[in-house]
């Protein structure tokens, strides 16, 4: 909604918008959703920029604007950056558009020709930066490790899903843990972890990070990004339970994925769904232990409707064949409520405030 006074971010930006004092200016906030950070849409008689501010975060701010810069050079959908204060974590940038992946995709309902026409420029967007944007990829922009490795997933995707979600969420204490879990898990990560072709990885590659206006996209949220298995992103895309996807058109994605990338060149369709249900599951969980994490601690109560379409997917590619060999993890998932109660995902007392 428009801002009653402008705020420090808007002084800020009228003092380095491009050409000069853009004249009267229109400030509108943008909500985020599980950042901090804060974003405002100006607009200036026919124009809009995307003020963002992150004065708290450098390490973040540096691979912000680095990886901007970087995936932006190879021609992706990035927004274009036109002033910059690191210092004070203040950026101008190029408006990409209201509309979300998301809200194109539930528009469409049940309309799979539709959905895979809104998909098609998605999918050929993520085949382009994974073939290309992990090469000269300066390390040190990866403010937050470098690779998506079987240590790291199994510390921040596995552990995380077990913490806020199993123990934190759902109530089910290491005590009432299947034998041999931890194991499994551990063990579950590092075949994720081992996955190939490895490329850049968005890791929040997903509907409300992807701008779709007018038939482009844009591609938003990119400062996590890393080195790691290629079927990361496309698991977090298909397996979206902001969207929740009929589980043909899932397929569908998958294969026509699989098309585009390998007409790039580096790509071995059998290895990379070798990789892909231990990438699939990893995701799954981290998202899981997000929602928990969010509604719980950060009091972001509107993640909760995910939960359940989130779950409902783990389950179902847990029990692919192919994923026999983690009995344990089947066992924790038939514990698990189909739909964890309103309760479970409200703000812990200590955080309501």
């Amino acid at each position: 909604m428009p801002e009653a006074q402008p705020s420090a971010l808007a002084v800020w930006a009228r003092s380095v918008w491009p050409g000069g004092d853009p004249g009267p200016l229109t400030a509108e906030a943008i909500t985020p959703d599980g950042s901090i950070r804060r974003f405002l849409r100006l607009v200036a008689n026919d124009s809009s920029l995307v003020a963002m501010a992150n004065p708290d975060n450098p390490p973040e701010n540096r691979a912000w604007l680095g990886l901007a810069r970087h995936l932006g050079a190879l021609g992706l959908p990035v927004a274009r950056v036109v002033a910059v204060d690191l210092a004070g974590g203040r950026f101008l940038m190029e408006d990409l558009g209201r509309a979300s992946l998301q809200q194109m995709a539930l528009a469409a309902g049940d309309d799979q020709e539709t959905l895979a026409r809104l998909y098609e420029p998605v999918l050929a967007m993520l085949a382009l930066m994974q073939s290309s944007a992990g090469r000269d990829l300066d390390a040190s922009l990866c403010f937050d490790g470098l690779r998506l490795d079987g240590q790291f997933l199994f510390a921040r995707e596995a552990g995380y899903f077990l913490t806020q979600f199993v123990t934190g969420a759902c109530g089910l204490g290491p005590e009432t843990w299947p034998a041999n879990l931890v194991e499994e898990l551990r063990e579950l990560a590092h075949l994720a972890g081992r996955a190939r072709p490895e490329g850049f990885t968005h890791r929040d590659f997903q509907s409300r990070n992807l701008i779709h206006q007018d038939g482009r996209v844009g591609l938003v949220d990119f400062q996590g990004g890393r080195l790691g298995p290629a079927q990361y992103d496309l698991a977090s895309l298909v397996h979206d339970p902001y969207v929740d996807l009929p589980w043909e058109l899932r397929q569908r994605l998958v294969e026509r994925y699989l098309a585009i990338r390998a007409s790039l060149g580096g790509l071995d369709p059998e290895r990379f769904m070798a990789g892909w249900p231990y990438v699939a599951l990893s995701r799954l969980m981290q998202a899981l232990g997000a929602y928990a994490f969010l509604c719980r601690e950060k009091g972001k109560t509107h993640f909760a409707p995910y939960v359940a379409p989130a779950l409902a997917t783990l389950r179902r590619l847990a029990a692919a064949p192919e994923l026999a060999s983690f009995p344990a993890l089947g066992r924790l998932l038939e514990l698990l409520p189909l739909n964890p109660p309103t309760a479970a995902l409200r703000p812990r007392e200590d955080n309501a405030a």
